[in-house]
């Protein structure tokens, strides 16, 4: 299995996981992250790549952190002040994705 695959199965995983610890239904989660559920499914059987702004909408929508679905680590939002990333500005947006396509880079390594 090569790298880029294993890493889409690892990041399906904690995605489905997340979500079965939420208790929400692929559907529930596709309408919070702004995807379908076809999407969903794919992404959690790491049929999928994820672009770095799904991320962080799953991520916000799953309450935990970009951090862990790529890497497993940093589960905890507590104490962190997370604003919704519709309040985010689109330089700060283009900020994060340029962050998370990095980490993104760094996790095939």
């Amino acid at each position: 299995m090569n790298e880029d695959k294993k890493l889409n199965l690892d990041i399906g995983k904690r995605i489905y996981e997340r979500r079965r610890q939420a208790g929400i239904t692929q559907e529930r989660l596709a309408e919070l992250a702004d995807t379908t559920p076809q999407a969903i499914s794919n992404y959690e059987r790491g049929e999928r790549e994820l672009r770095a702004k799904t991320i962080i909408r799953l991520a916000a929508a799953l309450n935990t952190t970009a951090d862990f679905l790529l890497t497993g680590k940093s589960n905890s939002l507590a104490g962190m002040n997370v604003s919704k990333l519709e309040s985010l500005n689109p330089r700060d947006i283009q900020t994060v994705n340029d962050i998370v396509e990095k980490c993104v880079e760094l996790a095939k390594k």
